[in-house]
């Protein structure tokens, strides 16, 4: 994935103290060798080429004095079986062989994600018994190999690197199963490495590419280092002056004798050449995969290992520094605290390579270098802050007459400072607590008014959240729009979209007050949308910003129209319109409000599409709106079947009661002929 510009910097810094430690020499003490595919081999042999190569170097290599011999490379097919039988005959005769294998994330049928799979050698080429050892790279972000896999596991068997692997064979301790220590340590057997992240650990490079003693694969089969053959084709008169002169135990003295032989691809063409905190400009070499698996094995060997300083040190000594670096720029002068801040960078470069070089200890230097960077120019900041702080004063003084939202709005814009207003089509909200005046006579006035913040807090802030502004509170009911001060397309939406957190919300304070043994409270909404007035009403010394117009006195009446549907939110046709393709609604009535000559058609708000409702609300529904057709067409008995039938499955849906008792009233008292289907509400 990609790294965060934090992480990267830290990669970058840990290859450049990489790069300032150098390169620690292994010759004369390594006990590895590498036998290479290289660009030489490449020529002589195009890859991949035929595995009797492979039966040939391992025969060579033993007949060397090799001790181990081992592949870093990818035998989990099958080639030809002549070749494949002559491999598996070099293997099972030498008994010193590791070969390579990976786990690999693979697709099968039945399975939704992709599963992890090993990839051992094939029987074809693998003698039974022979040990493998994993060759799973992990790249960081920037495609640096800096961490060591010791192992993966897949269910419950666990899989070794090629390292660790070749490590525990010659120690003999193969069969072991490795564990992690509280401390955070790998262990298996003798083999203690302090992990970094997961199951890897740093690898402890001892320099680029060719550190250690690299051979040519081709060179090996064609017996450039078999002296044996060499003195085939010599004279008796030849060899005894070889012997005379000592250049026969130079000549003979083998360069695979009791060494790890690790044979891999190091030709570029073969694209197993890794980038690793060695690459720079000045040495553009990328190191053969097989040489990353050389530099773990000889950090295992010589317990050489990478630590890194542990998180509560880092985040102590962030605090720290952030502490002194805001002490001097605080109290000093402005190229006094910028020394001070210099030097302190310094002085966390220092100690990080010191502590590197010397300790083997990586310290994250990146997160103490920032907080000086960071911590310089608080003082900057703290200036400028003292500087507005009358700005902020007058600001605070004037926030007391208006709200927040408000003022930041006539910051932005202001001409709407000015008294007056716009029309505007927007939707507004009310909302007020089902019996409230009765729940306010069993309360304490204490009790009461607790209650209500803790309700008006959670509901403004569902308001909020969804781009609303309160305009207003009036005991336990809600005024608030949506679409200003800065007018917004999907208005209606987050509107209808606050409704429903509300009550998702209020659901879960009435099972808190429930298990506190308080008083549940329960609300009811109305939603409609609209063109309104818009702007501030008032005198030129205090005003405030609100709505007003018909589609407001709309809302208002709808929310109290809920009672008699015992329905929770209702909304008006507009709204409707603007929402009816994002949100599941059903229709209610033609309803006629209270000082209005036209009827509104209005709908229950239930639920968003995507979220859906129960399968039994989609049956209710589908009942009602069946039952609403034939009820509009003054087919009651059709109607009241249906409805009857939707109660069946939801006895406690509120619409359906009330259309129910309707449809039983007609059926004995028959409306007028001019009936339309209007209800008329008669209470606000």
């Amino acid at each position: 994935g990609k790294a965060s510009l934090f992480n990267e910097l830290d990669l970058k810094l840990y290859d450049w103290v990489f790069q300032m430690r150098g390169e620690r020499s292994v010759e004369g003490k390594t006990e590895i060798a590498i036998v290479a595919i290289d660009q030489h081999t490449s020529d002589e042999l195009p890859f991949p080429f035929d595995r009797r190569y492979y039966a040939e170097v391992v025969r060579e290599l033993n007949g060397l004095g090799a001790r181990i011999i081992a592949f870093d490379i990818d035998f989990s097919s099958a080639s030809d079986p002549r070749s494949d039988s002559v491999f598996h005959a070099a293997i099972g005769e030498s008994g010193n062989v590791v070969l390579s294998g990976k786990i690999e994330n693979v697709y099968r049928r039945g399975f939704r994600n992709r599963i992890a799979e090993p990839k051992p050698p094939v029987r074809q080429v693998s003698p039974e018994g022979t040990p493998w050892g994993l060759v799973n790279e992990m790249n960081d972000a920037d495609n640096v190999t800096r961490r060591y896999p010791l192992f993966l596991q897949v269910g419950s068997t666990v899989y070794l690197s090629l390292g660790v692997k070749i490590y525990s064979v010659l120690r003999g301790f193969e069969g072991e199963t490795p564990v992690f220590e509280s401390r955070g340590e790998f262990v298996l057997g003798d083999l203690r490495v302090p992990r970094f992240e997961k199951q890897t650990c740093l690898i402890n490079y001892y320099g680029p590419a060719g550190t250690f003693p690299t051979y040519s694969f081709i060179d090996v089969i064609s017996g450039k280092y078999d002296f044996d053959d060499y003195l085939a084709g010599t004279t008796e008169e030849e060899r005894e002056l070889l012997a005379a002169s000592g250049m026969a135990d130079i000549f003979s003295e083998s360069p695979f004798k009791d060494k790890i032989v690790l044979i891999g691809a190091s030709d570029e063409y073969l694209q197993d050449n890794k980038f690793t905190p060695f690459f720079s400009d000045s040495d553009p070499r990328k190191t053969p995969g097989v040489e990353v698996h050389a530099n773990a094995l000889q950090m295992f060997f010589d317990a050489s290992y990478i630590r890194t300083v542990g998180f509560n040190w880092i985040v102590a000594g962030v605090i720290l520094l952030s502490a002194i670096i805001f002490t001097i720029v605080r109290r000093k002068r402005q190229w006094l605290a910028f020394i001070g801040a210099v030097a302190l960078l310094g002085l966390i470069a220092s100690v990080g390579i010191w502590l590197f070089v010397s300790k083997g200890l990586w310290l994250q230097q990146v997160q103490l270098m920032m907080a000086v960077m960071i911590g310089y120019p608080v003082n900057l900041v703290y200036r400028f802050i003292e500087t507005q702080r009358e700005k902020a004063m007058i600001r605070g003084m004037f926030s007391q007459y208006v709200q927040k939202k408000v003022t930041d709005a006539l910051i932005a814009n202001p001409d709407l400072v000015k008294l007056g207003g716009e029309r505007r089509r927007m939707s507004v909200l009310f909302t007020d607590v089902a019996g409230f005046t009765t729940i306010s006579e069993k309360l304490q006035p204490e009790e009461l008014i607790a209650l209500l913040n803790e309700y008006l807090t959670e509901m403004s802030q569902v308001i909020s959240d969804n781009d609303g502004i309160i305009d207003k509170y009036e005991g336990d009911l809600i005024m608030a729009e949506f679409g200003a001060p800065i007018w917004y397309e999907d208005h209606a939406a987050c509107c209808c979209r606050a409704a429903l957190q509300m009550q998702a919300k209020l659901a879960e304070m009435r099972q808190r007050w429930r298990s506190e043994g308080r008083i549940e409270l329960y609300s009811r909404v109305g939603i409609n949308t609209g063109e309104m007035i818009t702007g501030n009403l008032g005198s030129k010394q205090l005003f405030d910003y609100t709505v007003m117009g018909d589609a407001v006195n709309i809302s208002s009446r709808l929310e109290g129209a809920n009672k008699t549907y015992n329905s929770t939110i209702m909304i008006g046709h507009e709204t409707w319109k603007d929402v009816n393709r994002q949100f599941i609604t059903r229709p209610l009535d033609y309803l006629l409000v209270k000082g209005k000559s036209e009827p509104v058609e209005v709908f229950e708000l239930l639920a968003e599409k995507s979220d859906g409702v129960s399968p039994v609300m989609y049956r209710v529904l589908e009942l009602f709106n069946q039952g609403l057709e034939h009820y509009r067409r003054r087919e009651f008995n059709e109607a009241l079947q249906l409805f009857r039938q939707s109660l069946r499955v939801c006895p406690e849906d509120g619409p359906t009661q009330v259309y129910v008792k309707r449809c039983e009233l007609y059926i004995s008292q028959p409306p007028s002929d001019d009936w339309n289907g209007v209800w008329t509400l008669t209470e606000k």
